[in-house]
């Protein structure tokens, strides 16, 4: 046989091969479209339906958890729950304070107001040392705290005097509730009533002609009925920053109104005339009372 048959044998033999390896072969370009989109969806569905590992957490990992959240939230309360803003109003001046509710506080000369903003609207409380006068909105009961009693409402105008052993607290629109700090006694102010705190502790209720309109002080205008003058000495000192140095034992009281918008000696003067006192002024801010004849 010459080399021609022989190639031509072998590329025949070659031919026979291929044909026995591929008759059994299953090509996917040899499908239809509907086989070809089954197998599809037979190995996506497989694959869904195959074990996903789980990572378990050990108990105490669990646990530590827990706590780490609960501490969080216990900080984050007690944060809420202790933080305070303090406005301290100095002596000869007054202030205006807008509370988180939209309520407004008028704050005296050498008064201070704190409250818990962050806490305020679970319970709107106000601690108060000085004078203020209040304008609450309607809503939830609020407070104000003093050393010597407590007023709630629910939403009105009010006003508080809280000094030394002084508490007095004047009702102008609306109702309050006022209670003594050192017993269980408590009244209930209506418009254009008053009540004071005597020298046993209880709480004594009387009426004011204000027709419902804020203190005097909310205008600049310092009014006084049978007050002690040692306590009207005491006003002028916070409402215009000065020290009054006065005789110890004064045993008189005095009626009347001044304008804060005059100088302090003017009011010194229509002050000490008709208890026949004099006064001079010292070093600063300080000025002397004395009586006349010396």
């Amino acid at each position: 046989m010459n080399k021609k048959h022989r190639d031509i044998k072998n590329i025949k033999d070659q031919s026979d091969l291929s044909d026995r390896l591929f008759s059994g072969a299953d090509v996917p370009w040899e499908k239809s479209k509907a086989e070809v989109w089954s197998d599809f969806e037979h190995r996506l569905v497989k694959e869904d339906l195959s074990p996903v590992p789980v990572r378990r957490m050990f108990p105490g990992k669990q646990w530590l958890a827990l706590a780490a959240s609960l501490v969080l939230l216990l900080a984050v309360s007690s944060f809420m729950r202790f933080y305070s803003v303090k406005t301290y109003c100095p002596a000869g001046v007054h202030t205006s304070l807008n509370l988180p509710d939209g309520s407004v506080v008028e704050i005296n000369a050498a008064s201070t107001v704190e409250y818990h903003p962050y806490w305020w609207f679970l319970s709107r409380k106000v601690d108060l040392d000085g004078e203020a006068f209040f304008g609450v909105k309607e809503g939830r009961k609020f407070r104000v705290v003093s050393d010597l009693g407590t007023t709630e409402v629910l939403g009105t105008t009010f006003n508080i005097f809280a000094r030394g052993e002084n508490y007095l607290v004047s009702c102008h629109t609306g109702s309050v509730r006022v209670s003594a700090a050192r017993n269980e006694q408590s009244v209930i102010l209506s418009p254009n009533e008053l009540a004071e705190l005597n020298e046993y502790g209880d709480l004594m209720v009387s009426p004011v002609d204000d027709q419902g309109q804020a203190p005097g002080w909310t205008n600049n205008l310092i009014m006084f009925t049978a007050a002690p003058l040692s306590l009207v000495f005491e006003e002028i000192e916070r409402q215009y920053g000065i020290v009054i140095e006065a005789p110890a034992k004064m045993k008189q009281v005095y009626s009347g109104n001044f304008s804060l918008d005059q100088s302090v000696e003017n009011i010194l003067s229509l002050l000490c005339l008709p208890f026949d006192l004099s006064y001079e002024r010292q070093t600063g801010n300080v000025y002397l009372v004395y009586p006349s004849e010396e």
